[in-house]
């Protein structure tokens, strides 16, 4: 950082320094007007890191300033006259004129109410940027001034886009104390750690209030303590008051440009109304309204900007949810009660944290001790629905009262328990976290609390439950609260969250859905598979390398196909690999399906015309994958997703293929990135494989050695027609080719049917006398029979039926695809059955080779083969000396005529090893012929010696000379040739290839070399021959000495000069016949030039030489074994497929050979016939090539199983096992010895005074009374009796021992008499009478207080000014009880003017606009208290006459804090009606029960209202036509609609139940009565447009007619039901309907 330099205070108009003592304090006003200056200064230098975002903001953002100044009353006393103070909270001085009102001093200016809206005005925000807090390290964050009025995609944009803020997939609100509050140590370490797991799990967002006190301060310390990642910190977000934030002059850019970074200081006092920011916040949005010293200013900004983030999706794929949102509570007041009971009323959940103090410890008593009552019904398609509810009794609701009074004091005490009873009645949207749960257990986190809370307030709905898990990324909420043993899951349920899972990666949620019913044959389609292929982010390495396939392919299709996949496979694998997404004779034909069409059928409706090709398209799409899992393994390795890679490895067939070729794709995909850390990844991931591979072939030779040899040449369909050993040889791969099972299989090839007991000598000796063959070659038929006993009766196929115990398995692990207990290891060996072979020839007996058997077994054996071409060879190589050193003339010889031709027999050869490799196109087969170095020169050597042999026969001296020299060249490259030979030799082999690596390094060395030998060659001529003249020559001569003398021939003697030897005379040396006499500088310098040059080449270039060869040598002498083996395969495959012949006999193979082609070519019956390859092995018995694979499978999860519980029982699972452990000891070793500190008698203590219950954790005022269950009352009543009864008996015995004399001479024992318990237990029993006296007295005077309650608010109107107006984010002016009358005087009421654009077309709205209106001609407009014609609706209110004031209705039970319409239709009345139908509660015996006073309890038919999620009685506002009957004397028949919409939904479509229905509600309309006709509390009421209700009540008093009522949710409602009328329903109710509901109790007498 640069240095800061203090400018003068004399220079920018700041007071002088005082030179005082007091200098020596801290100058706070000094330090600011510093800071502001450097930081100037700075943002000067780093202004470039504005770029678009300062622009953006400065276009977008606005920020409020106060235009209109209005004095504060009591600021009239200020000293200071000129410069009184506004009532936005600034002074006079510090505002600005409005250009159009301007003020003169503030003398015009008007007093009285002040309004943001409406006194102030949005300018360009000029406090933007970033935020360094000096001394806290380098912590620097975003920071940004905002409109309170900011329009929320504004701030979407600026938080996604400008400040890259990745979207979140939780929102955790921290709401509670606003100071600084004591938390228990522990409580503390468990809220921050569980707060930052669940954000850092999750992707969470948290937002608090952002400055650095109370609750915002504490979760500042957590981000701190516990919020770093590899990728940043935990994105926390503080919105703040601007105006109440201390220092923020610093963050002010007065040029309007921002500040990166501003400076920003936090010391000193903190001042009064101010607060400081919290410097552990990633991101501060600052809620300017123009005010300044004012909090809550920002709760209606931030609620808005929460419900927009709630309106977002997660990143999750194409199951993204809404974002969800969770409120955590800490401490706090009684507003921390509304923001709760706001949160819980817009069915947010809230997380208390219990122990934290005051509100959250008042709020987790409540909902711990509130009584749940389930709810039943249904919704609209007629399925159970179930919704929990909190009952609250009057024992609680009275010590709820008294919590709440010792916690907030006496003021508001009705109020804000009604809060708290509001907040607890949603069981399922609050939850508890308590540090110590039931019995002193520990408890889960707080994340944990967090997660479940949001899963609990969802709970109906599984599937989004698992959306938001699979989010969160958090398998362990999954497992223990959705995948539950008592919920099943359809086929096909998960499939759709199975697609997302895979897309994001999440391992354990796929493994987790494969565990509980998804099938991958039905979850994989085509279309998914596409999907797969065409979601893959753009910078993955995969979507690269398929978008060069499809240029090169397929350039004008838009998305990537299958057939692109299947080029890439084969671009990455090489050519001998086939996909099945090739493939043209396969079905489905997966190589002509359209992906276009495919992925855009479902999306789009085409035309008419194009309709038969979309229909085409689905079809195609829909079509099952036969091996789902290998396609997605596959595509899960070239994502490079390795654990879900190995999992669908698991799930898959063919084990060892499949980790091979996963290993060659990511050699391969590391080939073709330059980023060092994917390399890396690849390389490790293709290591993990390979050992995987190794594993799987290692084990099943250690239970079948025969059948590991098929499966490492069995030809494989699914694997592209390759085999194992070819994927491994394709791939390089020298660990896996070197392992026993394959060199097993070499061994076995290599010697063919000859056992591996017959030495060279045998072989080399048989192979020239032929009877040998018959009696010194062994083969392995004879030693089967002779190891095998021949049992007459017994067929081979039984003999080959023995166990094979050597090699059996003592223990197996099933898999998934290990379905059966028949799949266990095959104790039998069973005879493959080859393609050429006839499947039911089976020989009754084994027989003896014969001899003319033997002798083609001997010769087409690979070793033989090999031998017999060596032999050959080095004729051929004689024969090519002999005719170089003495036969070669200019006349021909026919030895000459027998080199040609058997040249030209190798040139055949390999042109047959060229058209037969493995490769497909002439392509791949070139590219795969030319990699190989060997080929490579032999490719040089035929062109050699075809050159020579031209040359050879030209007529010429001069062309025979040049002939000698090339062919004797091309005989060092045919001696060159035989260190092929050699690779067969475990000590030779490894040597060759040190050689290559060798040569390797010294090309880079030669290039290092060069550089030194062409400085000194150059300067060492210039010095001793100066001014050369330019010829040939020079170019040879020039450095001929320079590389000379590193081998040390140092040519002093030219250096030096001889006279004698030399001359200057340039006609004589200008040819280089006569050496040159050096120039005399060039004598005495050159030598020493020389020196040096010989010191750098000859001890340290040549010196680090060797150190290179020595390190290639250890490199490649460590891993000699591999290489040795790897060469050797190389020579088996090259020696198998040869014919039997040698060059130049070999011919007479070719011809045959061609002749086999031809005939395969012309004879279609013979088109499937292909020569015998001892490498590729096809099974015609496919229920044998079935079993294998099935074995396969076996034993590679036996593998695994192995490899897990080495893993586990391994140093470094031992080490984690036991630091678990530890951890979980130290966990209960803390909570006991804080239990045992809270356990010390009060007698040890001294006295003190009791701490506050705002300042430490509540405690329970009043005791819970334990109640006994009535059976162990009765029990312990009998025990009672029988120990009066044992009384009586001992007095009677006593008493007649001493009568009789019989006593021991000592007092008998003093019994105490039953009679004193019988008086004990009735003084019990007084007090228990006593107390139920007096619970039933507060029971009768709380309901006392409900019911004044609830006829107090519908007077005041009080859920008519709930704060924030319904579905909109319009927040009403506050009008507190005393103001709601209009007769009481209201100076500052400022009602905010709304009505919904939503209700303007609304047939039944009425069209005309008052409030738009000149007052004189909105005046008699509408004939308000009258009916209105012309509108056909009544005007009349049942309240009667209501007041009109310049043409506006007013409401007539007073102010709402809104003017306008709101969300109602109509000016005025809007007369709604309310059909109640009651019945009496009953048991399952049909008897009424009854409540603890003796009064029947009451039900009544509620519906789930889809607006604003609130229990109701059904109804509706009335149309036109319906309002003019309504209040007549038949209601019904409007009552009726309004009903069977919303109560009973579905079950009128059907005629037969809809007239059974019609009957029974008939008879029920004629027991109607009219419960109430008046003003309905609503909280869509506003001045100018209320509701007003009839509700009349239909009562079935026996219970005929709606004892078995089916109900249905219908229009506007999602569930039904029948619920309890009480006032302790526990159910938050819409409008005033408590209020009917106890006008109908009253009227029934029933109990309330």
């Amino acid at each position: 950082m640069m240095a800061r330099v203090r400018p003068s205070d004399h220079d920018h108009g700041l007071p002088p320094r005082s030179q005082s003592s007091g200098s020596l304090k801290f100058d706070e006003q000094a330090q600011l007007a510093e800071d502001v200056l450097v930081g100037g200064a700075v943002n000067n230098l780093l202004l470039e890191n504005e770029g678009e975002e300062g622009k953006w903001i400065r276009r977008e953002i606005k920020c409020r300033e106060c235009r209109s100044f209005v004095p504060v009353a009591s600021d009239s006393s200020d000293d200071d006259v000129d410069d009184r103070k506004c009532k936005c909270g600034y002074r006079l001085s510090e505002h600005k004129p409005d250009p159009q009102t301007a003020m003169d001093n503030g003398q015009k200016s008007r007093e009285g109410a002040w309004e943001y809206n409406t006194h102030t005005s949005p300018i360009p925000t000029n406090t933007f940027g970033e935020i360094e807090f000096v001394g806290f390290g380098d912590k620097v964050a975003k920071y940004v001034r905002v409109d309170t009025d900011t329009n929320m995609n504004v701030m979407k944009k600026l938080m996604t886009e400008k400040w890259k803020m990745e979207r979140p997939n939780l929102l955790i609100s921290v709401t509670g104390g606003a100071k600084n509050f004591l938390m228990r140590a522990k409580l503390k370490e468990a809220f921050r750690r569980g707060l930052m797991k669940a954000a850092l799990s999750t992707g969470a967002w948290i937002v608090t209030g952002g400055t650095a006190a109370g609750v915002m301060k504490h979760v500042g310390e957590a981000v701190r303590d516990y919020g770093l990642t590899a990728e940043g910190r935990v994105i926390c977000i503080g919105i703040a008051p601007w105006g109440c934030v201390q220092n923020k002059e610093v963050l002010i850019d007065p040029e309007g440009k921002g500040k990166w970074p501003a400076l920003y200081r936090i010391q000193g006092e903190v001042k009064p109304k101010q607060s400081f920011l919290d410097p552990n916040h990633t991101h501060f949005i600052l809620v300017d309204n123009g005010t300044q010293r004012q909090f809550t200013t920002e709760i209606e900004f931030r609620a808005k900007l929460e419900k927009e983030i709630s309106q977002w999706t997660t990143n999750a794929g194409s199951d993204a949810v809404r974002v969800p949102v969770a409120l955590l509570v800490l401490e706090g007041g009684p507003g921390t009660l509304k923001t709760v009971m706001n949160a819980i009323k817009n069915n947010t959940p809230a997380i208390i944290i219990k122990g934290s103090g005051k509100c959250a410890d008042v709020l987790a008593y409540a909902a711990q001790n509130i009584k749940e009552t389930e709810v039943r019904g249904t919704d609209a398609k007629g399925r159970p629905y179930t919704e929990t509810i909190g009952e609250i009794d009057e024992n609680l609701k009275a010590e709820i009262k008294t919590m709440v009074e010792q916690t907030f004091g006496a003021k508001d005490v009705v109020q804000n328990a009604n809060f708290v009873e509001k907040c607890v009645t949603k069981p399922h949207l609050i939850s508890v976290f308590e540090l110590e749960g039931v019995a002193g257990s520990i408890t889960t986190g707080v994340d944990m609390a967090i997660l479940k809370a949001l899963l609990k307030a969802n709970k109906d709905q599984v599937m989004d439950q698992l959306r938001l898990a699979l989010a969160w990324n958090r398998i362990d909420i999954a497992k223990s609260e959705i995948f539950t043993d008592d919920r099943p899951w359809p086929t096909g349920a998960l499939d759709d969250m199975m697609m997302s899972a895979v897309q994001l990666n999440r391992v354990d949620f796929v493994d987790l859905f494969l565990d509980n019913g998804v099938s991958l044959k039905d979850f994989l389609t085509v279309r998914r598979l596409l999907k797969f292929y065409n979601e893959i982010p753009k910078n993955c390495h995969l979507y690269s390398l398929l978008l060069k396939v499809k240029h090169k392919h397929a350039a004008q299709r838009q998305r990537f196909s299958l057939e692109d996949v299947g080029f890439l496979l084969q671009d990455l694998l090489g050519d001998y690999f086939q996909p099945d997404y090739l493939q043209e004779n396969d079905k489905p034909k997966l190589r002509e399906m359209n992906a276009d069409a495919i992925l855009s059928a479902h999306l789009s409706s085409p035309p008419a015309a194009a309709a038969a090709e979309k229909n085409e398209a689905l079809k195609d799409g829909d079509i099952k994958l036969p091996r789902p899992a290998q396609d997605l393994f596959l595509w899960a390795v070239l994502m490079n997703q390795q654990d879900l890679a190995k999992l669908f490895w698991r799930e898959g067939n063919e084990s060892t293929a499949a980790a091979l070729v996963a290993n060659s794709l990511l050699k391969a995909m590391r080939r073709d990135t330059d980023d060092s850390d994917m390399v890396q990844r690849l390389q490790k991931n293709a290591d993990e494989f390979e050992a995987l591979a190794i594993g799987v072939i290692n084990n099943c030779y250690v239970h079948d050695e025969q059948k590991a040899q098929d499966l490492l040449i069995r030809e494989m369909k699914n694997w592209g027609k390759a085999t194992c050993v070819l994927i491994a040889v394709q791939a390089d791969n020298k660990r896996f080719v070197s392992q026993t099972a394959c060199q097993s299989l070499l061994n076995s090839i290599w010697m063919g049917k000859m056992s591996q007991d017959n030495g060279l000598i045998r072989l080399i000796s048989s192979m020239f006398i032929f009877p040998l063959i018959c009696y010194v070659i062994k083969f392995k038929d004879q030693e089967r029979l002779q190891s095998e006993t021949y049992t007459p009766g017994k067929s081979r196929k039984a003999l080959d039926h023995r166990p094979t115990l050597k090699r059996e398995m003592t223990e197996a692990q099933f898999s998934r695809e290990a379905t059966a207990a028949s799949l266990k290891v095959e104790e039998e060996r069973k005879e493959e059955t080859v393609q050429g072979v006839n499947p039911s020839v089976e020989e009754d007996q084994p027989k003896r080779p014969t001899a003319l058997e033997k002798f083609h077994a001997f010769y087409t054996t690979p070793v033989v083969i090999f031998i017999l071409n060596c032999l050959s060879y080095l004729i051929f190589l004689g024969l090519y000396s002999y005719i170089l050193v003495v036969q070669l003339s200019s006349t021909f010889h026919f030895l000459e005529g027998i080199l040609i031709i058997w040249v030209f027999t190798i040139f055949v050869e390999e042109m047959r090893q060229l058209v037969t490799n493995y490769a497909h196109s002439v392509r791949s087969k070139l590219v795969t012929y030319i990699t190989d170095s060997w080929n490579m020169l032999d490719i040089i050597t035929i062109l050699l010696f075809t050159v020579g042999m031209i040359l050879r026969f030209i007529p010429n001296d001069t062309c025979f000379s040049f002939a000698r020299v090339v062919l004797s060249l091309n005989l060092v490259s045919f001696f060159f040739r035989i260190l092929h030979i050699f690779s067969v030799n475990k000590e030779l082999g490894p040597k060759l290839v040190m050689i290559r690596r060798m040569i390797r390094d010294l090309m880079w060395f030669v290039v290092i070399l060069m550089v030194f030998i062409g400085a000194y060659a150059i300067a060492s001529e210039a010095i001793l021959y100066p001014e050369t003249e330019l010829s040939w020559k020079l170019l040879y001569h020039l450095p001929r000495k320079a590389y000379w003398q590193i081998y040390g021939e140092l040519f002093l003697e030219d250096i030096e000069g001889d006279s004698t030897q030399c001359t200057n005379d340039p006609l004589l040396y200008s040819g280089y016949n006569q050496v040159r006499c050096p120039s005399e500088v060039g004598k005495y310098l050159v030598p020493v030039l020389t020196g040096i040059y010989i010191l750098m080449t000859n001890v340290l270039l040549l010196n680090l030489l060797i150190a290179m060869f020595s390190y290639t040598f250890e490199t490649m002498q460590n891993n000699t074994d591999n290489i040795w083996r790897y060469m050797q395969l190389q020579v088996v495959m090259d020696y198998s497929r040869r014919p039997v012949l040698p060059p130049p006999f070999i011919a007479v193979s070719h011809l045959l050979y061609l002749c086999q082609c031809l005939a395969r070519r012309c004879c279609l019956g013979k088109k499937n016939s292909q020569p015998t390859n001892a490498f590729r092995k096809r099974f015609l018995n496919h229920q044998e090539e079935k079993k294998l694979v099935q074995w396969e499978n076996i034993i590679a999860d036996t593998y695994l199983t192995k490899v897990e519980a080495r893993e586990a029982d391994s140093v470094e699972g031992r080490v984690k096992v036991m630091m678990h452990k530890l951890e979980s000891m130290q966990t209960k070793i803390d909570h006991f010895a804080e239990v045992q500190s809270h356990l010390i008698p009060a007698s040890s203590t001294t006295a003190a005074p009791a701490p506050s219950i705002s300042a430490a954790p509540l405690q329970q005022p009043i005791k819970q009374v334990i109640q006994m269950p009535p059976q162990l009352e009765q029990r312990l009543g009998s025990l009672e009796q029988q120990m009066g009864n044992t009384y009586q008996a001992l007095s009677w015995i006593m008493q007649a021992m001493e009568a009789s004399n019989m006593t021991c001479g000592v007092s008998p024992p003093a019994l105490e008499s039953p009679t004193k318990q019988k008086d004990f237990k009735d003084a019990e029993a007084v007090k228990r009478r006593k107390e139920k006296k007096e619970a039933r007295k507060r029971e009768t005077k709380l309901r006392q207080e409900v019911s004044h309650q609830l006829e107090s608010r519908l007077k005041l109107h009080v859920v008519a000014r709930s704060p924030i107006y319904p579905n909109c984010f319009v927040c009403r002016f506050p009008v507190p009880d005393d103001k709601v009358p209009w007769e009481v005087p209201f100076e500052d009421y400022d009602p905010v003017d709304y009505t919904a654009d939503s209700i303007l077309n609304k047939p039944y709205a009425d069209k005309i606009d008052l409030i738009e209106m000149p007052v004189k001609d909105r005046i008699g407009l509408i004939p308000f208290n009258n009916f209105d014609k012309e509108a056909a609706v009544s005007r009349i209110s049942f309240e009667g006459q209501y007041k009109v004031v310049n043409g506006l209705p007013l409401n007539p039970i007073g102010r709402t804090g809104i003017e306008g319409r709101g969300l109602l239709g109509r000016w005025g009345p809007n007369i709604a009606g309310d059909p109640l139908l009651t019945r009496w509660k009953c048991d399952t015996k049909g008897k009424r029960v009854l409540s603890p006073d003796g009064k029947p309890v009451l039900e009544f038919v509620a519906v789930k209202r889809t607006d604003n999620k609130l229990w109701a009685i059904p109804g509706a506002v009335c149309t036109q036509a319906e309002a003019i009957s309504l209040p007549g004397e038949e209601p019904w028949n409007v009552l009726w609609k309004y009903f069977t919409l919303e109560a009973l939904g579905s079950l009128m479509d059907d005629p037969k139940s809809k007239a059974n229905i019609d009957a029974k509600l008939k008879t029920l309309s004629e027991k109607g009565a009219t419960l109430y006709q008046g003003y309905a509390d609503d909280a869509r009421n506003t001045d100018n447009a209320w509701l007003e209700t009839c509700v009349v009540n239909y009562h079935d008093d026996t219970g005929d007619i709606l004892y078995n009522f089916d109900l249905r949710a219908g229009q506007g409602t999602s569930a039904v039901s029948w619920l309890t009328v009480s006032s302790k329903i526990g159910v938050v109710l819409h409008g005033s309907h408590s209020y009917f509901l106890k006008l109908a109790a009253d009227k029934l007498g029933a109990s309330f």
